[in-house]
């Protein structure tokens, strides 16, 4: 959670008489900082989220007389949209009266198609009032997000020392039900900048979910980005997972949902259950959900890893007699001898071998375990191995 354009601009327009002129669409963008500017080549140096402030003072520098004043005002102002853009600041406020006097229509044009706030302020407003109190605003938002995720991070990883009425100073105060979506981080899209990644996360990633506010908390924490829901879960997490894949950092990575739960202390657990669904599910660019994962759910809470690796090594240990890659044929074969009933012509189809192949490595599987594949007890103690082999091989 952070302070957006829309709720400083909300807070402060009657003050300072802002009026928002283009860009109403990026409202949502979150602020990092204010930021004061009179030379688009500094730009460059802004991290992510600021949200700029100038007088105009080059552009009468720069005037050419003998040129047209508001097309050289649209190339000016253009030049500084363009990079604040580029660099993700959150907004543009310009103190009108002085040295620019009306916003050109082109411009107006262009901060609409690119969603990015533009606000006019008159001249006799002081920008450094305006910078001061938006400038304490900020401090005491970032204090308020600070104890948020320090409290989520508390409940999560250290909860022995969570004080559970800290929670009624935050926006979950009357949260009902709680839930954890992890989405999953490519340390190397970032440098391996755990500051970039948090400021990117913060000031550009969660701007574009179309989520209430104060309807989530996230931190950065093991390679992971971590949400902590207050309501509509599901919907939620799709959000992400969708913003997600088309997000020039995020494309490909997984995104996963918890079940939920109703108090804090349960965190850790719903931590967990993310963890499992993000390892247990193959697909990105969607959901891994806990509720999905089946039997997997009765193998998490498995505590002893050694009685699984125990059951599997009695029941399918014997194949370990073979090469790697024919075991893994076998393995393979037998999944999809249970996967489709026995029928030994959709096994074929399906791994694309003749129907011979099929019936020798049954009978051959059958002979090394010395049991009967059609027997149905049998049958399901095997397909508990195989899950409890894709369990293990998992980064659990």
């Amino acid at each position: 959670m952070s302070l957006s354009v829309e709720s400083v601009y909300h807070i402060i327009k009657n003050k300072y008489k802002l009026t928002l002129i283009a860009g109403k669409k990026g409202l949502n963008r979150a602020i990092s900082w204010i930021y004061y500017t009179e030379d688009s080549s500094t730009i460059e140096y802004i991290r992510g989220g600021e949200l700029a402030i100038t007088l105009g003072v080059n552009f009468e520098r720069q005037q050419d007389n003998k040129g047209d004043e508001s097309e050289n005002l649209t190339q000016f102002l253009k030049t500084y949209i363009d990079n604040f853009e580029k660099h993700s600041a959150s907004g543009l406020i310009i103190n009108t009266g002085k040295y620019i006097h009306e916003i050109p229509q082109k411009i107006i044009v262009l901060c609409d198609e690119l969603s990015f706030p533009l606000f006019t302020m008159p001249w006799e407003i002081h920008t450094i009032d305006v910078m001061q109190e938006v400038g304490n605003m900020l401090a005491t938002d970032r204090q308020n997000a600070f104890s948020v995720e320090n409290f989520f991070y508390t409940a999560i990883f250290t909860p022995g020392s969570l004080d559970p009425n800290q929670i009624l100073n935050t926006p979950f105060h009357d949260a009902k039900e709680f839930a954890v979506v992890l989405l999953e981080i490519e340390m190397g899209r970032f440098n391996n900048d755990i500051e970039q990644i948090k400021r990117y996360v913060t000031f550009s990633f969660n701007p574009k979910l179309s989520l209430p506010v104060n309807s989530y908390a996230g931190f950065v924490h093991n390679q992971k980005v971590i949400y902590i829901l207050k309501e509509n879960f599901e919907k939620s997490a799709y959000e992400i997972a969708r913003i997600a894949a088309n997000d020039k950092y995020f494309y490909g990575k997984k995104t996963s949902l918890s079940d939920s739960c109703k108090n804090q202390q349960e965190l850790p657990d719903m931590y967990n259950h993310a963890l499992y669904a993000m390892e247990l599910t193959d697909s990105v660019n969607s959901v891994g959900r806990y509720d999905s994962l089946g039997f997997f759910k009765i193998l998490v809470e498995v505590k002893n890893r050694k009685v699984l690796e125990q059951m599997y090594e009695d029941t399918l240990g014997k194949l370990n007699v073979f090469a790697e890659d024919k075991r893994a044929d076998y393995l393979k074969t037998l999944e999809l001898y249970l996967k489709y009933g026995g029928n030994i012509q959709k096994i074929s189809d399906e791994n694309a071998n003749h129907r011979n192949t099929v019936v020798y490595r049954i009978r051959k599987i059958e002979e090394t375990l010395g049991t009967d594949l059609s027997d149905g007890d049998t049958r399901s103690l095997v397909q508990t191995a195989l899950y409890i082999k894709k369990f293990l091989n998992r980064k659990l």
